[in-house]
């Protein structure tokens, strides 16, 4: 086969749906890299993409079987030549000459002499919201410089965007993609995305517009980066959109490497699998799933993850009376992600757990749980914890301390810690983790009356978050 003209290869440019695109045409190609994508490979895979729309030409309805591409079309390419509104006067030969038409590589002639606005080759016509997610419309060009109708697209940039969506999950009304530069994962990624979409479209189902589970798209990258076997070194994407003429939509947010790369441990490594577990359990309410809600959680506010285990535990204190033993197997996990995640340096992790351990042996003299309710009390948002510390301080001095145990309750780098560093918040909810964790090694259990052990959760729900309010958002989608 001859070598393809430069103009033939896809290259991978600055852009998100363009690279997803074109790791989309390498995995329906069955071709490693889209480098690789150029002369009759990159020639067969269009056609392939152009026979899967018209296949569709012969469907009344999106919702019919076989209606796949034809219900997806109107979220991706409206008023196409899959889709225009006089499609119900059409004949299927007449629809299949129109779709061909469009997915054609435009005459050489034609082409209007400005680079490609993605990789800078010539461009081989303009192109606006039919062929580009969120484009102008090329009818509507006060968006564009005189004598431009549109945007400059090369050919291999532009199949590039019409590959993008076998890269995409596809439901919900919105296309949800994940990217990253890190370029093995984007390739993994999408290559698992491409046979979750080819499946649905062999099942003969339309694209439909039902409401996915809580955080669904959220808990599709978490899945995706745990079940990756390699390092991820970048950042991870999610990219959610809609170019439908009814909502024009393009949402973004991003898991920071250190949280991709910690997720993706917890099932990489032996000793963390079962501590996942357990992690996950802490995370879920009653509409929300603990899985779907630490995604969420990884995405937004990765520190809400240390806050909803500690809630969570302290409800169990007050349902069983008596410290989860699982505190102890969590432990490793929620100390690995304070390193790793909240980068929480390990000297001064050490210090919150030794201070802990004084705490619990002050706590653990009295099996009431009026003490212990205390101190969650003044830890929690709106608590006078200083004033705590000074009250028990003075206790520390006068009661029989454990051998070997500092004289002083708060040294000044707890301190320090605890109500002058930038995350000091952070800080305490890790050590309210970590008494519960000596509590737990010491075999600690409150005496009290159900009323008195209630107490505590209440406590505990003071502490709270405004997690609830992201819950609404995500029912309202």
């Amino acid at each position: 086969m001859p070598a393809a003209p430069e103009v033939d290869i896809v290259v991978l440019t600055a852009s998100p749906l363009q690279r997803i695109g074109a790791f989309a045409l390498s995995t329906l190609a069955n071709v490693p890299h889209p480098r690789q994508l150029a002369g009759e490979v990159f020639e067969g895979v269009l056609e392939r993409m152009t026979r899967d729309l018209v296949a569709t030409t012969g469907v009344a309805k999106a919702a019919d079987p076989g209606g796949f591409w034809l219900g997806a079309s109107y979220m991706l390419w409206p008023n196409s030549k899959i889709n225009p509104t006089a499609r119900a006067k059409q004949s299927p030969a007449e629809r299949t000459r129109l779709i061909e038409q469009w997915r054609s590589r435009p005459d050489a002639s034609q082409w209007p002499g400005a680079p490609c606005a993605y990789c800078g080759r010539a461009a081989c016509g303009w192109f606006g919201k039919v062929d580009m997610p969120l484009g102008a419309s090329i009818a509507l060009r006060n968006t564009t410089a005189p004598a431009h109708e549109g945007t400059p697209l090369c050919y291999p940039c532009v199949a590039c965007l019409w590959a993008f969506p076998y890269g995409a999950s596809l439901a919900g009304g919105r296309a949800a993609v994940i990217h990253t530069w890190d370029e093995d994962f984007l390739a993994a990624a999408t290559r698992d995305a491409v046979q979750r979409t080819l499946r649905a479209a062999a099942a003969g189902e339309a694209a439909k517009a039902a409401k996915p589970g809580p955080y669904a798209r959220e808990l599709w990258v978490l899945s995706a980066v745990r079940a990756y076997g390699r390092r991820i070194t970048c950042g991870v994407e999610l990219i959610v959109l809609s170019n439908s003429n009814k909502e024009q939509l393009l949402a973004e947010s991003e898991l920071d490497q250190p949280v991709a790369e910690w997720l993706r441990s917890t099932s990489r490594r032996q000793e963390r699998r079962a501590g996942y577990r357990l992690l996950v359990a802490t995370q879920g309410t009653e509409q929300v799933p603990g899985e779907a809600f630490l995604a969420r959680r990884a995405f937004t506010r990765p520190s809400q993850v240390v806050e909803f285990a500690v809630g969570y535990l302290l409800g169990e204190v007050s349902r069983t009376k008596r410290v989860p033993s699982r505190t102890c197997r969590l432990a490793p996990l929620v100390y690995s992600f304070c390193r790793e995640v909240l980068t929480m340096e390990d000297k001064d992790i050490g210090r919150i757990r030794e201070l802990a351990g004084r705490l619990a042996a002050l706590l653990g003299q009295d099996s009431r749980p009026g003490p212990f309710r205390d101190f969650i009390r003044a830890n929690a948002k709106g608590g006078n914890l200083y004033g705590w510390f000074r009250s028990k301080g003075v206790d520390w001095l006068l009661h029989p301390r454990p051998q070997g145990t500092a004289r002083v309750l708060l040294p000044v780098e707890d301190y320090r810690l605890l109500f002058e560093d930038e995350r000091s918040w952070a800080w305490r909810r890790l050590l309210v983790f970590a008494v519960l964790e000596a509590l737990a090694n010491a075999g600690w259990e409150p005496a009290g009356s159900r009323e008195e052990l209630e107490e505590i959760t209440d406590v505990a729900g003071a502490t709270g978050t405004d997690d609830e309010s992201d819950e609404e958002e995500e029912g309202e989608e």
